[in-house]
């Protein structure tokens, strides 16, 4: 058997029932990961990814997770540790890209923005990064953030606004988690053709 990165290591990927976390739930496992927790909102889709990937190799559990809610997002990982023992890496990949102008955007879609793409993460990390120093060997955090935060599209400025939170966060922790061999890191990613992306395009 191949010897890997991720050999031995427990991971937890927000936003993993489907498009890119999916993909990075299933590279895990491809990895020889030692356990994944995945997490979204489909019960029915989320047990059914858990089975399969168990059933690759790499023991994986489904925890619902609304993101809106502060306790669902540190229940993840406390779940997670619950079941495996240990936390090694944490990648928050869920997001939402509801459209809206400056002009048009609502109180409740700016908030629902934040609360998904920037505090939720924030939240996630929070309880990682406390599990991580306990356990003192470090781990690593991954943010998927976008080049939107850079600015972004004129009908997304609360998706724009979030991210940019989120590429704020993830340097300032970076700086903050080095002391404890705790590395975080954020990728700016492109556009990406994502059933959520998709059913957003066929509804404009």
């Amino acid at each position: 058997m191949r010897n890997s990165l991720y050999s031995g290591k427990v991971v937890v990927i927000t936003g993993s029932t489907q498009g890119l976390g999916e993909a990075v739930a299933r590279k895990m496992v491809a990895e020889q990961a030692a356990g994944v927790s995945i997490s979204g909102r489909n019960v029915e889709r989320g047990k059914a990814l858990a089975e399969e990937l168990t059933g690759l190799g790499t023991p994986t559990i489904f925890v619902r997770t609304e993101l809106e809610n502060p306790d669902e997002c540190r229940n993840l990982i406390r779940q997670s540790v619950e079941h495996f023992g240990r936390l090694d890496g944490l990648v928050n990949s869920a997001g939402i890209t509801t459209r809206g102008t400056l002009e048009e955007s609502s109180v409740e879609l700016w908030d629902q923005h934040m609360a998904v793409n920037a505090r939720a993460p924030f939240l996630t990390m929070q309880e990682a990064v406390i599990i991580m120093q306990k356990q003192g060997w470090g781990g690593s955090i991954v943010n998927i953030i976008t080049k939107s935060a850079h600015g972004g599209q004129p009908f997304l400025t609360p998706y724009s606004s979030s991210k940019g939170a989120l590429a704020t966060l993830t340097k300032n922790a970076a700086y903050s988690q080095r002391w404890h061999k705790i590395r975080v890191n954020g990728i700016m990613v492109g556009w990406m053709d994502t059933p959520a992306e998709d059913a957003i395009q066929r509804e404009a």
